[in-house]
């Protein structure tokens, strides 16, 4: 019996196999997107919910998976909007504070290049962030994302590009932040 069908004949076994076929890759990809395990079990928890009680509106367009994704990204884009109305906004200018980051001429070790990368892609605005998220670490084709995000696939790529020009700059303000020199100058 096909899943749909069996969340539609009997929601508790329906649910349990919904569960144990896609919670996991959801769960990961939800961690990816938002950045903390407690965020990612809850969007997790609500978008397999949604899925099961919307499973009725499941037009079969498209594969399980991707739908679910849909979902996903609209409860995180909701929840952005509604964080984003009650922002607080201060005035005051934060003093300036010695910068820590390493020298342009210490070489990042491969496992600090992708923690550079991993930390610049979760302070992406999250519409970048799942761009991401869904094209390098889930694997989705522009078609599947163009798909899961309602936009048209030149959008897609687009936002793609600008996504990975955004990680590289904040990949080279952490190695050579403006203004900074090598450390070298007035030396002789």
């Amino acid at each position: 019996m096909e899943l749909i069908d069996e969340i539609l004949a009997d929601r508790a076994t329906g649910t349990r196999r919904l569960v144990v076929e896609y919670g996991v890759r959801l769960h990961e990809a939800a961690l990816r997107i938002c950045g903390n395990a407690t965020d990612a079990e809850d969007y997790t928890f609500r978008t397999l919910e949604r899925a099961v009680c919307q499973i009725h509106r499941f037009g079969r367009k498209s594969s399980l998976f991707t739908w679910l994704y849909e979902i996903l990204i609209n409860l995180v884009r909701t929840d952005a909007r509604r964080k984003a109305a009650n922002a607080l906004v201060f005035q005051a200018t934060l003093p300036d504070c010695e910068d820590e980051r390493p020298n342009v001429n210490e070489a990042l070790s491969a496992k600090d290049e992708a923690i550079a990368v991993r930390k610049a892609i979760r302070e992406l605005p999250p519409p970048y962030r799942a761009l991401l998220v869904f094209r390098y670490y889930e694997d989705l084709t522009v078609p599947e994302i163009a798909s899961i995000m309602s936009l048209p696939e030149g959008t897609v790529k687009r936002k793609l590009h600008e996504a990975k020009l955004l990680v590289r700059a904040k990949i080279s303000r952490t190695v050579m932040p403006e203004g900074s020199s090598n450390g070298r100058e007035g030396q002789s």
